[in-house]
């Protein structure tokens, strides 16, 4: 075989395996994606349930507070009632209101008393979701970590066949490795082996003029029909 030929030979497998390389690179890509959207909805997930707890937290907080002013004002008119000269009517008008407030108070101590009981349980809850929140959490940093590892190795066996693609192209003529690069363009197979008397780019019969230079392996053949560069299996 002629240094051009085996020069396309090798450029040929080199170039398969840089596109099998960026395959392996897209599912990489598309791996990455996924951990990403799993790791923002377990984020999103946490933050909704926090929020919840944070809700629930307030509304206790919010009942403790009007309880308290209630009790403030049951106070405020319970003083009046007792310390100072008030008309009957009005006298009649707070007694009537501190009944109310009183009943009521009763009734938003019931549900503060309730909340705050609903906020512990919930906060027990909440502790042992935000563990296993963090586990999963970890377990999926840890696989994109592995991911990271797995394409900084294949950029670096990128690198490599790179750079022994350049050194095969500048083995090549001119002319030859711009038609090999045009064909690139067109194929990602750019060099075919002969199966049988056919071009295994296209399929298509070969001349017996095309068999007989090939045979002779003297200078580059290339198939009548699609323009591929051929090479007989050794």
């Amino acid at each position: 075989m002629s240094e051009v030929l085996a020069a396309l030979r090798v450029l040929a497998e080199l170039d398969h395996a840089l596109h099998h390389l960026s395959g392996r690179l897209a599912d990489l890509d598309q791996d990455e994606l996924v951990l990403q959207d799993r790791l923002r909805a377990e984020d999103q997930a946490m933050a909704r349930r926090r929020e919840e707890h944070r809700k629930l937290r307030q509304s206790a907080l919010d009942r403790t507070a009007e309880a308290d002013a209630t009790d403030a004002k049951i106070r405020e008119y319970q003083h009046k009632l007792d310390h100072e000269i008030i008309s009957y009517k009005e006298m009649e008008f707070l007694r009537e209101q501190v009944k109310l407030l009183r009943a009521r108070l009763d009734q938003l101590s019931e549900e503060a008393l309730r909340l705050m009981d609903a906020v512990e349980e919930d906060a027990k809850k909440l502790a042992e979701e935000e563990q296993r929140h963090q586990e999963r959490r970890a377990k999926l940093t840890e696989e994109l970590q592995a991911l990271g590892k797995k394409r900084e190795a294949l950029q670096q066996e990128k690198a490599a066949l790179e750079a022994r693609r350049e050194e095969a192209l500048g083995r090549l003529p001119p002319l030859v490795r711009q038609r090999y690069e045009q064909l690139r363009a067109r194929y990602p197979d750019p060099v075919v082996y002969v199966d049988g008397q056919a071009c295994s780019g296209c399929h298509l019969r070969l001349s017996e003029a095309t068999m007989l230079k090939l045979r002779e392996g003297r200078e580059v053949v290339t198939c009548e029909n699609c323009s591929r560069f051929l090479l007989l299996r050794w």
